[in-house]
């Protein structure tokens, strides 16, 4: 309970930081999409997830990833960098080397259970876009601070309302359906506050 209580202070420092950085952030982003912050990245019982929140919308959008991607992610939440390069590290340096700069990346779909990514990248005047993980893309965007924009339809499909009924899960057991997973960052009981 301690360590759940720690997680739900760092993604209030971290959508404080969050808000401050969307300040200055004039883009509207593509019609169809939502621009969305990184509320933090939580262990739960089916592994790591990023969570999502797209802007002036009570909703989460956790995205299940592996446990070197959410390593990534944390770091570059934090500002902090390892002592040799990371994957996203040389995913980063390889750009930079190349001319290109990365501009924004996209959530396009949810295929199955698979969500689907895209990094846009500015190459002087050629933008090219590659596909790429959601986790990945995600790691990118967080460092290099460029915005990150989930289809409204994504939205729609996975996301989680707050305070609202949980809609009807296909999952089996319940208690493994993101709605349980995430319902203490959404709804934190009386006992885990201070």
């Amino acid at each position: 309970m301690g360590r759940l209580f720690g997680i739900v202070v760092i993604l209030g420092w971290i959508e404080a930081t969050a808000a401050s950085a969307r300040a200055g952030a004039a883009d509207a982003g593509p019609p169809g999409y939502a621009q969305v912050t990184v509320q933090g990245v939580v262990p739960t019982e089916q592994g790591m997830a990023v969570v999502l929140k797209p802007e002036a919308e009570e909703v989460l959008l956790p995205i299940w990833i592996g446990e070197a991607e959410a390593f990534s992610i944390r770091l570059r939440l934090e500002r902090r960098r390892f002592e040799r390069p990371l994957t996203h590290d040389l995913l980063d340096a390889v750009v930079r080397e190349l001319g290109g700069k990365v501009i924004k990346i996209h959530v396009d779909d949810l295929k199955g259970s698979t969500f689907v990514g895209m990094v846009f990248i500015q190459q002087g005047q050629r933008q090219i876009t590659v596909d790429a993980r959601p986790s990945d893309a995600i790691a990118l965007a967080v460092g290099n601070r460029v915005p990150i924009y989930v289809s409204k339809k994504v939205v729609e499909r996975a996301g989680i309302r707050k305070k609202a009924p949980p809609p009807p899960s296909p999952v089996k057991d319940q208690k493994d359906s993101p709605e349980n997973l995430l319902k203490d960052i959404i709804e934190p009981e009386e006992e885990k506050t201070l």
